[in-house]
């Protein structure tokens, strides 16, 4: 580039000093970075219902998003079932939104992680699960339960849709009638639903399948007549209005590729649980923002169960072939076990009495040691467990260098409750936050426990920071949605927390770990109470 410029500058010494002044100021005074330099992240979005319409629902997320974490620039990238799981496999996006179904696909072929679930809203109410409903004519008297379908007509929305017949095919399968063989004629109609229902109206096919809160939409816009449909097999979830014949699987799933950075997942779980259910951005999906993420475990269950998906393959085993090649050793197992067997009726018949002796003294330790370890007012983990449990955890953590988090929560104001109120009303406070903190934090291996006074403390074992974060959101949400007064302050219960998640070092201590979330407690306190403080 040398000698180009100067054939341009020959004979130009005033353009070459502005050149030169023009490269100082450069190098001096750099550019701030403009939304056209900002990183693009791709949201892949599943576009069942086309291109247009994905970008209609998602793009005010997209520029939400944006808004929120403005060093990022986040894109809509419509795609279709065929191309989602290439546009995953070559990192072409870094975030994924879709079905469970596609979901778990995705999880179990590429290691896609879920970070939040979608939450659905129908007629003022929120859902974040669903199902299907599969239904006939009201008059249909020769219709009343699943195996009545056997040789009828049948209508769904596609083979591999998953609340559009994958869900149905279950429970048909579970009721001992297989669709693609016991029925006279299965029909998919594909998108939109609406003509599954009409189909049935008609009389084109005896029975079909749609996704919860089909018929009840199509009934509150006017297209039918809710009364003249029936649901067949009916499954009533305690408080899910809709009628559903099959189980409840978790909604739309916001998972993030390997390759995203922790930092950057950390911003966009917190960004969109503080969406607002009245943002433009929800409204514009339909939704009512989004929470924690639920378990799809009931999802892959759906997909063994049917040989689906990426288990396709689960549990082809041809017996026959076990054994023509194990024939010698199946014959000596059952010579063994047949010796075992006596050996064992002979044993149990002398210890039968002993036995009930050792279960009644089993049955008086365990209540000894739940007494010995929880609290006796709130019925939560008391501080000795509590720091029982943080040291076994710890010692694991730093063996399996898997990632702690630890919760700290403190009633806000706990001190003019008690004033104002007088102790049994601090005591019945105590007890219904600690309640909601229990009933919160649901996973097995994670501890409830009362630190001291009007402090909590929850151990996370396994979860990362994202993860913690999100649960003490949904702890300080729980707490405040009791509507509890604390007439001390004029308003009400809520609680400040503080979060630490780290992954051990062996031959460190706890007692560090336990301080940093106190001290980002106290610093959410500071701030303003009623929130929630990561510590550094």
């Amino acid at each position: 580039m040398i000698g180009p410029a100067r054939t341009l500058f020959r004979g130009r010494p005033a353009y070459i000093g502005l050149a030169c002044a023009g490269a100082l100021a450069l190098y001096l005074f750099p550019l701030r970075d403009t939304p056209a330099q900002q990183p693009e992240i791709g949201i892949a979005v599943l576009a069942h219902r086309g291109e247009a319409a994905a970008l209609k629902n998602w793009q005010a997320t997209a520029d939400y998003l944006t808004r929120t974490i403005p060093t990022h620039r986040f894109v809509i990238v419509p795609l279709k079932n065929a191309t989602l799981g290439q546009a995953v496999a070559e990192q072409k996006v870094d975030f994924v939104l879709t079905n469970p179904g596609s979901y778990v696909t995705l999880e179990s072929t590429y290691g896609v992680t879920r970070m939040l679930t979608m939450r659905y809203l129908h007629q003022g109410r929120v859902y974040s699960e669903f199902g299907a409903v599969i239904f006939t004519r009201a008059d249909r008297d020769d219709i009343r339960t699943l195996a009545d379908l056997e040789g009828k007509t049948f209508m769904g929305v596609g083979k591999d849709t998953f609340g559009g017949f994958q869900m149905a095919q279950l429970e048909l399968q579970d009721a001992g009638v297989d669709p693609f063989k016991d029925l006279k004629r299965l029909e998919f109609a594909g998108l939109p639903q609406d003509n599954i229902v009409y189909a049935v109206r008609d009389a084109s096919v005896d029975a079909g399948t749609v996704r919860t809160d089909t018929l009840e939409g199509m009934a509150t816009e006017g297209k039918i007549d809710l009364a003249r449909f029936k649901a067949i097999g009916a499954r009533p979830h305690p408080g899910f209005p809709f009628l559903i014949s099959t189980r409840l699987y978790p909604e739309w799933a916001f998972a993030r590729l390997k390759h995203v950075p922790e930092d950057l997942a950390q911003q966009v779980v917190i960004a969109l649980l503080s969406l607002p259910p009245d943002s433009p951005a929800a409204k514009a999906s339909q939704s009512a923002g989004w929470t924690v993420p639920l378990d799809y475990t009931p999802v892959h269950d759906l997909f063994k169960a049917l040989r689906t998906g990426p288990y396709a393959d689960h549990g082809k085993v041809h017996f026959i072939d076990i054994v023509r090649q194990y024939w010698q050793w199946i014959v000596g197992l059952l010579v063994v076990m047949a010796l075992l067997l006596f050996n064992i009726l002979y044993i149990l018949n002398l210890n039968h009495h002993l036995r009930e002796i050792k279960q009644r003294l089993e049955a008086s330790n365990d209540e000894l040691r739940r007494l010995s370890s929880h609290d006796g007012l709130t019925g939560v983990a008391n501080h000795r467990l509590f720091e029982e449990t943080l040291a076994s955890e710890w010692a694991r953590a730093a063996r399996d260098q898997t990632p702690l988090s630890l919760i700290m929560a403190d009633i806000d104001h706990f001190k003019l409750l008690n004033d104002s109120d007088g102790h049994l009303a601090g005591d019945e406070c105590l007890k219904l936050v600690a309640q909601t903190l229990d009933q919160t934090v649901r996973r097995p291996a994670d501890l409830l426990a009362r630190y001291g006074g009007e402090e909590f403390a929850a151990i996370l074992p396994g979860v990362d920071a994202v993860g913690a974060l999100a649960m003490a959101e949904r702890m300080r949400a729980a707490v405040e949605g009791l509507h509890l007064p604390n007439h001390g302050t004029g308003g009400l219960v809520t609680v400040s927390l503080g979060v630490v998640s780290a992954v051990p070092r062996p031959g460190t201590a706890a007692e560090i770990f336990v301080g940093r979330a106190d001290h980002a407690m106290y610093q959410a306190k500071e701030a303003g109470r009623n929130q929630t403080r990561l510590a550094a």
